[in-house]
């Protein structure tokens, strides 16, 4: 009898079990408002003794929630917004997602007439008025200007995350001065590992500034990883 209730009692301690790790193996699923997060590919800088006057980036809208049927996304500007619509730049301000697209790209066109290096704010947030509110990444805030690319002229793209580190208007204005050109392909070496040496040889030179040279936030300079 008392192997019996063992058995009985094992066996329920393992149903138990079974059910704990079924409970906490349900997955959630998002069910609040339907939101838009916003993402940029490319910048709104016009980069010092070039000649075009006008460039594109592209703004990535991911959908979040429900998208079984069409909507409107409507798009305003955020407090911080100083460009002005149609001067400095043309973007679309109402876009019909289709059922079912969970991704959409829609170009914004800036004008280098009336830029200057000090820059302009475009301030893009979701219109709650539309049928989306804005997502965990739902403003996006761009600098309109002259100035020095945000993002590396590489074209292995190991750049960034791997051995230069983030790309910032003061680290660029200083590689130009340094290597008198915007282009780092002469420098990418095999899968792009010659970016480490370039690295090391920018860090030497940044050790021996004084003052140190500080970054676009205010700290100090150093390329790398993580910077």
């Amino acid at each position: 009898i008392m192997k019996n209730i063992g058995i009985t009692i094992l066996l329920g301690m393992c149903l138990m079990s079974v059910f704990v790790a079924c409970q906490e193996d349900e997955i959630d699923f998002y069910t609040g408002p339907v939101a838009i997060n916003m993402t940029i590919e490319g910048d709104g800088t016009f980069v010092k003794g070039e000649e075009d006057e006008e460039k594109v980036f592209n703004i990535k809208l991911a959908l979040q929630g429900d998208i079984s049927k069409n909507r409107v996304l409507k798009l305003a500007f955020g407090e911080e917004h100083t460009a002005v619509a149609g001067t400095n730049f043309e973007l679309p301000m109402t876009i019909n997602i289709e059922a079912g697209r969970m991704d959409t790209l829609i170009e914004c066109k800036v004008f280098r007439a009336g830029l200057t290096e000090k820059p302009l704010f475009f301030d893009l947030v979701v219109d709650p008025l539309g049928d989306f509110v804005g997502g965990v990444t739902g403003e996006l805030l761009v600098k309109l200007m002259i100035g020095f690319p945000t993002q590396w002229k590489d074209p292995t793209g190991w750049a960034a995350e791997y051995y230069l580190g983030e790309c910032t208007q003061a680290k660029y204005q200083f590689v130009f001065e340094q290597l008198g050109t915007l282009d780092l392909s002469a420098y990418q070496g095999s899968w792009g590992s010659g970016y480490a040496e370039l690295a090391n040889k920018l860090n030497n030179i940044l050790r021996e500034q004084n003052p140190p040279l500080l970054d676009d936030d205010g700290s100090v300079m150093k390329f790398g990883a993580g910077y």
